[in-house]
């Protein structure tokens, strides 16, 4: 496996994360709420993304928001055909060393008809909440 490497995202990557988040959110988006709306065009923060990259090819990104108490990760995303290859866990991990270098820990929310919830607990994070939607992670306390 080639090594993965995050690198800001530029304008010119808003296609791709747009498409990254349908190929990878629509069919839980579907099964929790009976369809699929694309986020607005304006709603994109590309300052808060990084592509996960592996070469010269683009293979997901992540995107996160750094809060007063916490880090927040709005989306991690690896593209079908590249998942299962640690991709997401490369990126998870960078953001988690980033937090826990600066004594923060890493939450997110992920859609109750998302397997990954498997993946982010294989990673050390655990549930602090739930609801019928989402179920919210933590990396842990301070």
């Amino acid at each position: 496996m080639t090594k993965a490497a995050l690198r800001p995202a530029v304008p010119d990557d808003e296609p791709y994360l747009r498409w990254l988040e349908e190929a990878c959110m629509r069919n839980y988006a579907i099964a929790l709420w009976g369809s699929w709306r694309p986020r607005l065009a304006d709603a994109l923060i590309l300052g808060e993304y990084r592509i996960i990259a592996v070469g010269h090819e683009d293979v997901g990104c992540v995107s996160v928001t750094r809060r007063e108490d916490h880090f927040w990760v709005n989306k991690l995303y690896v593209a079908p055909g590249h998942q299962k290859c640690g991709y997401g866990a490369i990126a998870l991990r960078q953001v988690l060393g980033e937090a826990r270098a600066i004594g923060l820990p890493v939450q997110l929310s992920v859609l109750t008809t998302n397997p990954a919830v498997a993946f982010y607990r294989r990673e050390g994070l655990v549930i602090y909440e739930e609801t019928p939607e989402r179920r919210f992670m933590t990396s842990g306390v301070r």
